[in-house]
């Protein structure tokens, strides 16, 4: 599950990218390059329906494959979500998109990797002493939730695509001030196990200082994870 899975440099006509070598290990946060549109089958800019001439060329965002004059598809950003190496272009539509995906990739993702300490409530109620620490981490392949400390062989490594909820809950009693009021304690993971679906929970609370700030970041940054994650199902179903 952890073990690294070989990559590979590939080159498209949108530019290089760097990708596993074997799907079956490719995160869940990644997007697979769109089909171009054909330039024959556009004779406007898809956003401001300028028509195409000699001096009014055609511009592919490399994002979503739609046709757009410079004008419209004139920035270069990064794409992590499809892993080119290099900014490419993008229309500025797409553009808005992948900057508010930034933080994810650039920030999230780590909090996510590196993993939080948690208090474990096997009762599926409020935190008390009789529960224990156990750290919650993603796995380095994106497609995990494993789990470390003295009560990790409890609970078994729960992969994301068989999350079917989060509970998120939030205690300002137990928050020293107004700061951590704004933060979230608890989060309550619902998913399906073995050949019978059967459905389990686990639920994972920030507990006391010093861990309960990068609880509380972790727990923010899952919440980005199956945004992003139900967003990209949306649009497989479109």
């Amino acid at each position: 599950m952890e073990a690294a899975c070989p990559k590979k440099l590939i080159k498209s006509k949108s530019g290089l990218r760097i990708v596993v070598t074997n799907d079956k290990y490719r995160s869940p946060f990644i997007l697979c390059e769109p089909q171009w549109i054909p330039d024959s089958e556009s004779t406007n800019c898809t956003e401001c329906n300028a028509k195409f001439d000699f001096l009014t060329r055609r511009h592919h965002c490399r994002r979503c494959g739609r046709i757009y004059c410079g004008s419209c598809c004139d920035t270069k950003v990064g794409l992590p979500r499809m892993c080119f190496v290099d900014p490419v272009r993008v229309c500025n539509n797409c553009a808005l998109v992948t900057n508010k995906e930034s933080d994810f990739f650039d920030r999230q993702l780590k909090t996510l990797t590196n993993g939080a300490t948690f208090l474990l409530d096997q009762r599926l109620s409020s935190c008390s002493d009789s529960v224990n620490y156990l750290v919650c981490k993603l796995s380095q392949d994106h497609r995990y939730l494993v789990f470390e400390g003295r009560l990790a062989d409890s609970v078994s490594p729960v992969e994301l695509y068989q999350v079917k909820t989060l509970g998120v809950a939030r205690d300002p009693d137990s928050a020293d001030n107004e700061e951590e009021m704004r933060g979230t304690s608890s989060i309550e993971i619902v998913y399906t196990e073995g050949k019978q679906q059967s459905e389990q929970r686990v639920k994972l609370c920030s507990g006391p200082e010093p861990h309960r700030k990068l609880a509380n970041a972790w727990i923010d940054a899952i919440q980005q994870a199956f945004k992003l994650l139900y967003e990209r199902r949306s649009d497989d179903r479109d």
